[in-house]
This record gives structure tokens, sequence and C-alpha cells, in this order.
């Protein structure tokens, strides 16, 4: 028995051990949960599986276990190690199927997501997350530095892979991919250079927004559309090479690329959205062919 305003002006969750009663979903206004000793996490119990909701520990490196309370763990829920700076590691078990997207967003420690070689589901590399076949490269982990390559298997960078990781200062992407995802590249602030390969045929939207430090682009002849907000933010980019089969540019596209001094439309352009070029205060040409 614990008195009514026991945690009262506390305002964070109240956990209990598996096993304890009298729990109901808030405790004097506080929202409760269930608390594994296993893994300092919340989680739900649907059908007799488990799914990682939030992960409340302090860090390091994890482990995610493969059953809790005897029930197989198979996902872990979006934003569920949303902003964990401290993680340095998490290796991710054969039973789990399903991560949400944003899971690993904002862990600028992560060094290393590892994956049970027997996992149907997902793959890793060099502590990269992959889909199985490693065709879909998921998520790089925020806390990698210096330069990465792309394997060769892949042909599509997916949505939020790189996002947030502010170690990155180049990125190779092999003749593979043939897309790069919505906020593939957003805020990798150090990232000075990618290389796109003539294989892309779009760059969906933010997918390199906000990269503070990206200087020049060369988007080449294969690419037909560059998305909304595709460089948004990008203040040092100061050149651009649009290639020749694009037929559109994308609202706010290169909004706020201040350094920017001209662009060529090619002739392929058929469509610039609005604000495409908002904001960029050192532009003083564009060249729009006849």
């Amino acid at each position: 028995s614990l008195g009514s305003y026991v945690f009262n002006g506390i305002y964070v969750a109240v956990y209990y051990l598996p096993g304890t009663t009298g729990w109901g979903t808030t405790f004097g206004g506080r929202p409760t949960g269930l608390w594994d000793p296993q893994v300092p996490c919340t989680y739900t119990n649907s059908n007799g599986t488990i799914t990682i909701t939030k992960y409340i520990g302090s860090g390091g490196a994890v482990n995610i276990p493969s059953t809790i309370n005897g029930l197989p763990v198979t996902s872990i829920g979006s934003s569920a190690f949303y902003y964990c700076t401290s993680l340095t590691s998490v290796t991710i078990p054969n039973s789990v199927t399903s991560i949400g997207s944003s899971a690993f967003w904002g862990c600028t420690s992560l060094t290393a997501i590892t994956v049970d070689g027997l996992n149907s589901a997902y793959s890793s590399v060099d502590g990269v997350l992959f889909n199985k076949s490693q065709t879909t490269l998921i998520q790089c982990p925020g806390g990698k530095a210096g330069s990465y390559t792309v394997p060769n298997s892949v042909t599509d960078i997916g949505t939020y892979a790189f996002y947030d990781c502010l170690w990155l200062t180049s990125v190779t992407i092999p003749d593979s991919v043939t897309n790069i995802g919505t906020y593939a590249f957003y805020d990798c602030t150090r990232l000075t250079s990618v290389t796109i390969p003539d294989s892309v045929t779009s760059i969906e939207g933010a997918a390199f927004g906000n990269c503070l430090s990206l200087t020049s682009v060369a988007i080449p002849d294969s690419v037909t559309s560059i998305g909304d907000y595709a460089f948004f933010g990008c203040n040092s980019l100061m050149s651009v090479m649009i290639g020749n089969s694009v037929t559109s540019i994308g609202n706010s596209a290169f909004r706020g690329c201040t350094s920017l001094t001209s662009v060529t439309i090619p002739d392929s352009v058929t469509s610039i959205g609005s604000s495409a070029f908002w904001s960029c205060t050192s532009l003083t040409s564009i060249t729009i062919p006849g």
C-alpha cells in the first residue's frame, strides 16, 4: 500500500515489477508501466507477443532479449530508443520481425546495430541495419563516424536511413541504388561530400535537408525528380549541377542554401515548385535555356 501523495510533484512514470498487483494505468496522476529486469523498458503484450515500446535504461550496450516472461519479443516500436544519446550498441535477437521507423533516431553515440544471423527479417553489416536480403539500407547508427560506402547489394536507401548521423563526413553510393528516400541524410551536419551515381532516378523530399557542411552536389542525368525540401538549409552548398533528365524541382528544394551563387536549369525541367530557391541570399544568376 502506498499513499495518494507519495509521488506528489514527481512528473515521471511509475513502473512496477511482474507479478505485483494493485497498479492501474495511472498512479496519483502518473502513468504506470510494467518494468522487466531483463531490459529496462516498457512493453505491450498483444496476442502473446511482446512489443518494446520505450527504453528507459541508462544506455551503453543493450541486448534485447528474445523473450520476456516466456513470451517472444517480436517488435521494437516506433521511437523505442528515440534520442537515447547514451546508447552505444544494440543487439537484436532473431525473434524480432518488426522495427519501427524511428526506433533509433537521434542515438548519436550508437556505433553498432547487430542482428542475430538467424533473424528472418533483418541483417547487419559493419553495424548498419538492413533488410534480410540487404537490398534496403534501413538505419545507419547515429554515432558512425568518418566515411562510409554503401554495399553493392543495396537498391534503396530507406526513409531516415542516415537521419541525424552527425559524425559522418562522406558517403559513397554504389551504382545499384535507384532511390534515395525521404529524409535519408537529413541533419547529417558534418557531411561534406556524397557521390550520387547514374543509377539513381529519384531523390525524395528532404533527402539532404540541413546538411550544413555539404559544399557541392552533382545530380546525375538518371534523376527525373528532386523532391520537396531535398536540399533545404544546406547553407554551405556553393554549386549544384542538375542533370538533363530532371523534369521537376520540388517546393523549397534549395530553400535556405545561402552560399549558392548560380544555378543552371536544364531543358528537361517543366516544373519548379514554390519557394524552390527562397532565401538563397548569395544567388546572383539563374540560367533557364530557351
